[in-house]
């Protein structure tokens, strides 16, 4: 399983986590990382400027705290 994160403060962003989401075949964190099996967990993947939002901050602690391998999307 892929998972991934970005920008997530407004509809547009939202929406082009979505998008890009379901273009790689990723899952997005919604607050409830629990119910992903951490074994299956392949890639946690990070888009450009999730540094400015709050929210993409706290999934890739979580990804780090979990152990799994954070990569950047290329631009």
């Amino acid at each position: 399983m892929i998972i991934l994160t970005g920008p997530q403060r407004t509809p547009d962003e939202r929406g082009d986590l979505a998008e890009m989401a379901g273009l790689l075949g990723a899952a997005v964190l919604d607050g409830d990382a629990a119910r992903y099996v951490l074994a299956d967990v392949e890639a946690f993947y990070r888009m450009s400027g999730w540094e400015c939002c709050e929210r993409a901050v706290t999934d890739v602690e979580l990804a780090d705290a979990f152990g799994w391998p954070v990569k950047d999307l290329p631009a």
